[in-house]
């Protein structure tokens, strides 16, 4: 079973790591790229086939359902793995919103709580309060990121917050207004998928000096998930709930007492298998459809969906019997350092595949020119210029004097609304491209 550990991409400059992601500055923008590796107790300690996937694509469809509620910095997902979002300024406060009185890290309520803390986080709790008991009202209990004590996240209070001058004052509560109708939102969708959304965690930054939602929305790794039906039942037994989140494979090295420290046990294949079962099933339950893998090298597939980001031309042909024409674009667009990629695709026996390669570089927010080749009948040049905003250059690819007597009138000849443009020498259409880009 094919899964991602990591990725080197070329042309994208410097490589930087998280624990679960690697990423990339390219053009003003940050490429996310989650693989398959997952960590506990702050250890990466393994992979698990589909994980990747899992949270970029369950990201992706919260970041959707709660787009009404705050600016978002997802622009595209050009690869199942892979995000292409804004760089914003990130906010160092994460904003953890939890519902029940549950958790065991240090910065946990009910880590705090069972100590006999009664005000924590700033906030006061009554007596008599039970581990996983439903809080009154959804809180929020923020946390630094990662300037405890070895990197850990430490707790804080909106006071200290505030005092410190860490965030201003309007942009905290800017955040807590948004996290917690970000939270509801979550809940109730949950709800309707048989889940409980515990706790999790929001992280903000801003862009051009908006609010914006960053890092990920309701996945395994950042929430806590209980289901709906058996929790009155466990609860009133005094059971931990069934959970439906990544506390099923930390528990699992903490049986074997593991906490972090010294050589991790092995995961089986068979628990790996276990884990991949319920990020993918977890994934189904929120969305209601079921994840669509695709086979084959993880890499080499990121590889190809993002070359896009490095094209500035499009060349688009009819037909492979133009290959030495178009040959001679490329290496015309080559002499201008112009970055170009070849597709082949009819408009008049394929049009599904033309709009899937438009698709392609118009979900990018990048400008493009596309050079499209075809004679005779040339619908392929109005049939990108009528679904695209791209600058269409028609370039065909004609023979001889008859030829461009009988089929140069369907590349000029284009409805209202439809503006192609004809060139007809491969040098000077990518010349035309390069001054288009310039004026960009």
């Amino acid at each position: 079973m094919a899964v991602l550990k990591s990725i080197s991409l070329s042309g994208f400059g410097r490589k930087m790591n998280g624990k679960v992601r690697d990423y990339y500055e390219h053009d003003g923008k940050l490429i996310l790229i989650t693989t398959d590796r997952i960590s506990a107790f702050d250890r990466v300690l393994g992979t698990i086939a589909h994980k990747g996937q899992v949270l970029n694509q369950l990201a992706s469809f919260w970041f959707e359902q709660v787009k009404d509620i705050v600016p978002h910095h997802l622009i595209s997902t050009p690869d199942p793995n892979v995000s292409l979002v804004k760089k914003c300024s990130s906010l160092p406060i994460e904003m953890v919103v939890r519902g029940y009185m549950t958790g065991s890290t240090i910065t946990s309520i009910w880590h705090n709580y069972q100590k006999g803390e009664r005000m924590i986080y700033g906030l006061k709790f009554p007596g008599g309060m039970k581990k996983n008991q439903a809080l009154p009202k959804p809180i929020i209990t923020p946390t630094t990121r990662g300037t405890g004590v070895g990197g850990h996240d430490e707790k804080i209070s909106k006071a200290e917050i505030i005092k410190r001058n860490i965030i201003t004052k309007d942009i905290y509560e800017q955040m807590e207004t948004v996290a917690l109708a970000i939270f509801e939102r979550g809940r109730q969708i949950c709800l309707k998928s048989g889940l409980i959304l515990v706790d999790t965690k929001y992280e903000f930054g801003l862009d051009h000096g908006q609010l914006t939602l960053i890092d990920e929305v309701h996945t395994p790794d950042s929430s806590r998930f209980w289901m709906v039906g058996t929790y009155p039942e466990r609860l009133e037994k005094g059971l931990e709930p069934e959970n439906f989140d990544k506390e099923f494979f930390r528990l699992w090295y903490a049986k074997k007492g593991y906490q972090g420290d010294g050589t991790a046990p092995v995961m089986p294949q068979s628990f790996r298998d276990q884990v991949s079962r319920r990020y993918l099933d977890l994934y189904q339950m929120i969305t209601g459809q079921a994840l669509e893998i695709t086979p084959g090298n993880i890499s080499s597939r990121i590889k190809q969906n993002l070359q896009p980001l490095l094209d500035e031309v499009v060349i688009l042909a009819g037909s492979l019997k133009d290959e030495p024409f178009i040959k001679k674009i490329h290496q015309a667009l080559t002499d201008l350092k112009l970055k170009a990629s070849i597709y082949y695709a009819s408009a008049h026996k394929q049009p599904l595949e033309v709009l899937a390669v438009m698709k392609r570089y118009q979900q990018l927010n990048k400008k493009y020119v596309f050079i499209t080749v075809a004679g005779r009948s040339n619908a392929l040049s109005g049939f990108v210029a009528a679904n695209s905003n791209f600058p269409v250059l028609a370039c065909p690819p004609l023979t001889d004097k008859l030829d461009y007597l009988v089929n140069i009138h369907s590349s000029l000849q284009m409805p209202s609304g439809v503006p192609v443009m004809t060139v007809i020498d491969p040098g000077n259409v990518a010349l035309a491209a390069k001054r288009i880009l310039a004026d960009a």
